[in-house]
């Protein structure tokens, strides 16, 4: 029932926010802009969304490690098929089709494997959080405050920007302190958990230790400074190749003229790209369809101070870099499924058994 009603508020949530992108859009003006576009410009922004892929194969290899070494080209469908999952069903379903397809795939345990996404998901908003940081520390010597972004969005949203900001960058800064102790001193974590679930029957301590044992099996990596480090390396290229994206996205609707220099555009593009995926985190529709194209925009048009761009053309500018982003991971995933002879369907069944707690 809980699962059911945070499906139909995620897709509430995504079908106003879409309503609203679409009618404060100039829907008009919006599909004569992206009639006039030069989509061969969408091949090469294809190519770095899926560069952008290997290097989560890639990262994504070192955090299961210490499970098994399993190389990066046999990580990398398994990564393709749980975003397409992720771009097709509600809630981040993903995650769960993508732990249980690599767990039967290398015999590794689901939940652990389940447990290190979760991990990834934490050093994703903590690289988008440091280019944010970067660009507000090295944007001003230009004479252009980055924090007007955050005060247009405080604005918009009638919350202060200075908790505006600490909404979103703390939670995740804490996420990764918790999992890091966690990590750090598991035996005080496991008897922490117990001692917490003392109320319920005895029945469920064994299957509660089982899970505690295969949660911290997923955090092991995190014990170990450099591992930490190399992580946090390793999501550098992941977002450089995704804010290519939206740059490349962006020379076929003149944001190019619009800059000074491809670096002042490089900042922009890297901002609406840290903005747009740190928003876009929340588990809503699937792709967080609506959400995504909303902060997108939003994002841009906040940019006065380094770029002005018109309405209608931001608008179109989401929709062309969210199809980027979705579509062609569909259709590689589709063709990696049939070819394996699976289906979605039954992942996402079996994920979502062989991954939940049982009694």
């Amino acid at each position: 029932m809980v699962g059911n009603l945070k499906f139909w508020i995620g897709i509430g949530v995504s079908v106003i926010l879409l309503a609203i992108f679409l009618i404060t859009g100039n829907p008009a003006k919006m599909l004569e802009d992206l009639r006039s576009v030069n989509y061969l410009y969408v091949a090469p922004a294809v190519v770095m969304y899926f560069v952008s892929t290997y290097f989560r194969s890639l990262r994504w290899g070192v955090l299961l490690r210490h499970m098994k070494p399993i190389s990066t080209r046999r990580l990398y469908p398994v990564v393709v098929v749980g975003y397409m999952a992720n771009n097709l069903l509600p809630m981040r379903l993903g995650e769960l089709i993508r732990s249980y397809y690599v767990g039967e795939r290398e015999g590794i345990s689901k939940t652990s494997a389940l447990v290190t996404v979760f991990v990834e998901r934490v050093f994703d908003a903590l690289a988008l959080l440091f280019f944010i940081m970067v660009i507000a520390l090295f944007v001003p010597l230009t004479g252009i405050p980055v924090t007007d972004v955050a005060r247009s969005f405080g604005d918009q949203t009638g919350i202060p920007w200075p908790l505006l900001v600490a909404a979103v960058s703390l939670p995740f800064l804490g996420s990764m302190a918790i999992l890091v102790l966690f990590a750090l001193y598991p035996l005080r974590t496991r008897n922490l958990i117990l001692w917490l679930a003392r109320p319920l029957p005895q029945r469920f301590e064994d299957t509660l230790d089982g899970l505690i044992t295969t949660f911290l099996l997923g955090l092991a990596p995190l014990r170990n400074a450099r591992m930490l480090g190399a992580l946090f390396i390793l999501s550098m290229p992941i977002w450089i190749a995704e804010a290519a994206v939206f740059f490349i996205v962006g020379i076929p609707f003149g944001f190019n003229d619009l800059h000074s220099s491809p670096g002042a555009m490089a900042v922009t593009m890297v901002l609406v790209t840290a903005v747009t995926n740190i928003g876009s985190s929340i588990p809503a529709a699937p792709g967080g369809l609506g959400l995504f194209e909303f902060i997108a925009r939003e994002t841009l048009l906040s940019l006065g101070p380094l770029v002005s761009v018109d309405r209608s053309a931001a608008t179109g500018f989401a929709v062309v870099v969210h199809a980027v982003i979705l579509l062609p991971m569909i259709v590689l995933g589709q063709v990696i499924l049939w070819t394996g002879h699976l289906s979605l369907g039954r992942l996402s069944r079996e994920g979502q058994r062989d991954t939940a707690p049982t009694p």
